[in-house]
């Protein structure tokens, strides 16, 4: 071959080199990214699914991204990780697990705590109580004897959990956990100390007690806790962790108090956020970094309405401060989200915790319930549903707001929600039945929380990091609605906001009716002539007089009558002489946290016409409303105050909203929730990988986890870590040999067009960043002289040449996505300045991605950097 064919040759090879190049890139970055998603949802004909798996979906590529109702996961900001999920291990949970057969009580111990791979939830959290809770059949301490400061006569055997089941049910867990190549992380909760080292508390009151004793029951105010047994209490505390370490069980951490703002007839012990920060400054703390090194402490333990002035107070005192790893919350004052981004800006370092949380007031299933000591047959699978719904939203948002885990109460309970001393009897993930009493014919029942749990636990293992999600699909929590009605659902008197729930009308039966539940699907009075105020019978002894509301029936228990009185109007019981009635009491009383205080709304006899907590105003604003559409507002005079209005016990949610997660193995974990009466339609986006998916749709009271793999390197920086030393060797001598080839022209490497800002991998010890910043330079060099038509030629081989280069010399993947793509083409023409980058960009044949890129700033480090 003469030497102008291999001149002709050497130009044609070259020409197509950067086309044949661009092409073979395109193709891959164009690559559809798996989604695998589960499904758990509730319709409207009845029928359910359970974590069912459904078909793949595929992100592809987005030029553009959807500017509304779309969930948009940034993988390069992340915050929080993830420690866990679990359960308590109480007394009354292992008293039913060993009531079952051995084949169940493995199965219990696979549900919960096998792989997600063998069909296990992959708890890794647990919680237990030091000493009795009132999920215990009887009050119990490890050191009994009265005066023993010296706890001479500790148990250090832990004999009492060992005996009833605590102690062998955790070593079980354990050893599950332990298999997969995990650790339970186990931490430790007092309800109240032995009663010999609390204040007396004069309670005249009571029948069970003298009028003043000491007692594990009762707690003195403001601070229940002797101020002479503080250092015999911390040292209690280590006891009882050496002596869970001698059964092979290691604690990760404790917490102060269990609600130390409740006191309220079980095991309790009321403390002031001053004293639980003085007696962790100089006892707690000193005791267990001297004698447990290592051990957690975590304080309030409370519920969220609160936990900002505890936080404050707790981390006020920096000699306090320091022995705190952070606190935490239970879930029965409400969502408070506010309340927990504020406490996480108190001191970021601090983590947040989600140490308690279920359902109380009896255990519902879907066609049966047992509430109030009542068993009752029927269609319960709304409120069934409900309350799993509640709980994930609780679990949702705690990790929307920088909770690191999130623990569920008792781990399994019985048929009645036992055992319980005090009869706050609850729900669980798993009720356990071995005598049928229910008649399903199985000794264990999930119930539909347990498979909310599991989108949750079994998709965000421990070391999982939260990334930015944005949410442009609700962006206001809406307001109650009647679809939000439940049977159940006691009545008291919250603020008047005009919601629909605050509305009553006054049938031709007698009946008062909150309007539109007879029509709203979701509301279990839908085509039943809606939800009804309703007087409990029979009695529950402990709350006399309670009111809820029904599906209406029209009995005797539903027929109020109204009459006038001065100032009002007076609602009564028909042919009877009980009144409607306003009592300041505990949220025990509406199926709320005994910590929360509410105004009730209870039967009372009848006092004189007139008398203020008995007389209510009947209509709107304008006067208008009674008999149809009307509040019942309190008067200011009344108990709580006026401009009270009367509605169901039911808490103001969003209807959906959504969490992202990268997990460690770089796998991107989603899970949205729709409690809504309505399906919602949104796309899905994955910015970082510029892929997503149009128009999801998600059905109304569902749950979904999305998760996929990105094939893009936007996470780079997480994955170069695992290999830092040998990647960025190679990565370095890549570089030293390509500059050594360019020529020294090349100062402004780096720059970039006006307006455009990429992507580019922020670790400058990663080997893609060694390799792009050497390609730049291979590039720009040679190029500053040279004008015309030659910008355009010469742009397009420096692109084609830096990719070939970077991938043959560095032994480095294709670099997959439009992103990535994008990034290096914006490098390559930022470093050559002279060029125009227009220009360059059509020579590579990526104008497009040149002009989704050009002028948006994703606040990523500049090419220099």
């Amino acid at each position: 071959i003469d030497s102008s064919a291999r001149s002709g040759h050497s130009l044609v090879t070259w020409l197509l080199f950067p086309v044949v190049m661009v092409v073979l890139f395109s193709l891959y970055s164009t690559a559809s990214i798996e989604v695998e998603w589960v499904q758990t949802a509730r319709f409207r004909d009845g029928t359910k699914v359970l974590m069912q798996q459904k078909p793949m979906l595929s992100m592809e590529s987005m030029k553009e991204f959807p500017s509304e109702r779309t969930l948009t996961v940034d993988r390069t900001r992340t915050y929080q990780e993830i420690l866990g999920f679990g359960g308590a291990f109480t007394e009354a949970s292992a008293i039913n697990w060993r009531e079952l057969s051995y084949r169940n009580q493995e199965k219990v111990i696979n549900l919960y705590f096998s792989s997600p791979e063998e069909g296990g939830h992959g708890y890794t959290l647990g919680r237990v109580p030091i000493d009795s809770c009132d999920f215990s059949p009887a009050s119990y301490s490890f050191d009994d004897a009265n005066g023993d400061i010296d706890l001479k006569h500790f148990d250090d055997s832990a004999a009492h959990d060992v005996d009833v089941g605590m102690i062998p049910l955790i070593q079980a867990a354990q050893k599950k956990i332990l298999a997969r190549g995990y650790k339970l992380t186990l931490y430790a909760s007092p309800w109240s100390p032995p009663a010999w080292m609390k204040l007396a508390v004069d309670h005249t009151g009571s029948i069970l007690l003298p009028a003043s004793t000491q007692s594990m029951l009762l707690s003195a105010a403001p601070n229940g806790l002797m101020p002479s047994m503080q250092r015999v209490w911390a040292k209690y505390f280590s006891r009882f962790i050496t002596a869970y370490r001698k059964h092979g069980i290691d604690l990760w951490g404790v917490t102060v108090q269990n609600e130390p703002e409740a006191s309220v007839g079980w095991e309790a012990m009321l403390w002031t956020p001053q004293f639980m920060a003085s007696f962790v400054k100089d006892h707690l703390g000193p005791v267990l970094e001297e004698e447990q090194p290592g051990v957690k402490i975590i304080g309030f333990d409370h519920n969220k309405d609160h936990v900002y002035t505890w936080a404050k107070a707790l981390y006020e005192d920096k000699d306090a401060a320091k022995y705190f790893a952070g606190i935490g919350v239970h879930w029965y004052g409400g969502l408070n989200t506010g309340n927990l981004e504020h406490t996480h800006n108190l001191d970021p370092t601090k983590l947040i915790l989600g140490t308690e949380a279920c359902n109380c007031g009896g255990v519902v299933y879907e066609d049966a319930s047992f509430v109030d000591g009542v068993l009752s047959k029927g269609d319960f699978l709304s409120t069934w549903w409900t309350r799993a719904e509640a709980l994930a939203l609780d679990i949702l948002e705690d990790l929307r707001f920088w909770a690191v885990g999130w623990t569920d109460w008792n781990l399994m309970l019985s048929t009645t929600g036992g055992p319980n001393h005090l009869k706050n009897l609850c729900d669980a993930n798993i009720i356990v039945d071995p005598n049928n009493t229910l008649g399903t014919g199985d000794q264990l029942i999930l119930q539909a929380s347990f498979y909310y749990m599991g989108h949750f636990s079994r998709y965000l293992p421990p070391g999982s990091k939260r990334v930015n999600l944005v949410n442009s699909v609700e962006i206001e929590v809406p307001p109650l609605e009647p679809s939000d009605v439940r049977n159940s659902q006691a009545l008291f008197f919250a603020p008047c906001d005009g919601n629909d729930v605050q509305k009553w009308q006054l049938n031709e039966k007698g009946s008062l009716v909150i309007p539109g539940t007879d029509e709203s699907y979701s509301s279990d009075g839908y085509q039943q002539g809606g939800e009804c105020m309703e007087h409990i019978m029979p009695e529950i002894p402990w709350l006399p007089g309670k009111l809820h509301v029904f599906a209406c029936s029209h009995s005797t228990n539903q027929e109020w009558t109204v009459r006038t009185v001065p100032g009002g109007s007076q609602i009564s019981k028909r042919d009877e002489p009980l009144c409607l009635t306003t009592i300041a009491t505990d949220g025990g009383a509406v199926g709320l946290d005994r910590g929360v205080k509410v105004i009730a709304a209870q039967l009372r006899p009848c006092f004189p016409a007139g008398t203020a907590n008995q007389t209510f105003c009947l209509s709107n604003y304008d006067g208008q409303g009674f008999p149809h559409n009307f509040p019942v507002r309190t008067l200011a005079a009344s108990t709580g105050g006026g401009e009270l209005c009367l509605q169901p016990q039911i808490v103001r949610m969003p209807h959906f909203d959504a969490v992202a997660f990268e997990t460690p193995d770089k796998s991107i974990s989603l899970i949205a929730m729709n409690i809504g009466d309505q399906p919602v339609e949104f796309s899905l986006v994955d910015s970082s990988a510029q892929a997503g998916i149009s128009k999801l749709t998600i059905p109304s009271h569902a749950i979904h986890t999305y998760r996929w793999k990105p094939t893009d390197t936007g996470d780079a920086k997480d994955v170069s870590k695992e290999k830092s030393h040998e990647a960025t060797d190679k990565g370095e001598s890549a570089m030293e040999m390509l500059a050594s080839a360019s020529d020294s022209g090349v100062s402004n490497v780096g720059r970039r067009p006006v307006g455009v800002s990429v992507d580019i991998p922020h670790d400058r010890g990663s080997p893609n960043a060694a390799i792009f910043t050497a390609a730049i330079r291979l590039a720009s060099s040679g190029s500053s002289s040279r004008a015309g038509t030659e910008y355009a030629a010469v742009g397009g081989a420096a692109c084609a040449a830096a990719m070939l280069v970077a991938l043959l010399v560095s032994g480095l993947k294709l670099v997959s996505g439009r992103a990535r793509r994008a990034q290096m083409l914006s490098l390559i023409s930022g470093g050559n300045t002279t060029v125009p980058a227009t220009d360059a960009w059509e020579a590579c044949e990526c104008a497009s991605d040149y002009r989704e890129y050009y002028g948006y700033d994703y606040g990523a480090t500049t090419a220099t950097q």
